[in-house]
């Protein structure tokens, strides 16, 4: 009986019925469609992952950046006047113009006028200008050289005064109130530290954006007496 049982097996051509086609093609499609969402999932992680990466590079070289020049801000002392220039040339919501000794000679310090500005596209771009030596003092006149470069991109517009990228405190801790206009030269003087405020999200992003804060003390200056 085993033997033609086999025989019968081994002869039998009729192959598989549609009911195990159908069951076939359905598994088929339920793995197809499993890949394809494990692949799209990762492809999202992924791209958020690395849009995070890029905006957390681009907020912390920014605000690292503003961070070191203004932290050794100077005032600048001027042929004629008996009170020196205040270390803040200018100052706006998203625009910085500062004397610092950023980078320079411990031999011989020579201060330099940094502008930190947000361009158009929202890119924020230093540029530097080295001072000159004339009669004992240091004068901006003529930069001796100018240096541009772009620190990064992708800050988030304003919505009002809290993410401002630069909020001006006084000794006190109080900020100074400028509106959409800049500081006036007795408000320079009155500056102790600054609120430097990075908020950086990639066009089209995913992901919430980075914001990096910090609380500046122009620590050169001897103005700030807040903790």
């Amino acid at each position: 009986m085993i033997r033609r049982a086999l025989r019968r097996l081994r002869s039998d051509e009729s192959g598989l019925s549609l009911t195990e086609l159908l069951v076939s093609a359905t598994l088929s499609l339920l793995i197809l469609a499993m890949i394809g969402s494990f692949f799209i999932s990762t492809a999202k992680l992924t791209a958020n992952s690395t849009e995070t990466t890029n905006s957390t590079n681009d907020a912390a070289n920014i605000a690292n950046e503003i961070t070191s020049v203004v932290r050794v801000a100077t005032t600048l002392a001027k042929s004629g006047q008996a009170l020196p220039d205040p270390a803040i040339v200018s100052g706006t919501r998203e625009s910085l113009t500062i004397y610092s000794l950023s980078n320079t000679d411990a031999d011989n310090p020579a201060p330099v006028k940094v502008s930190f500005s947000i361009n158009a596209d929202r890119t924020v771009t230093e540029t530097r200008c080295t001072a000159t030596s004339s009669g004992g003092f240091w004068t901006f006149g003529t930069c001796a050289a100018t240096s541009t470069r772009r620190l990064g991109g992708n800050i988030m517009p304003l919505t009002g005064t809290s993410d401002q990228m630069f909020t001006y405190l006084t000794s006190t801790g109080t900020p100074i109130l400028i509106g959409a206009g800049s500081l006036t030269a007795a408000q320079r003087a009155t500056v102790a530290s600054i609120v430097v405020y990075v908020s950086v999200k990639a066009t089209g992003s995913r992901t919430q954006q980075v914001v990096i804060s910090n609380k500046v003390v122009l620590g050169n200056l001897g103005l700030d007496s807040s903790s």
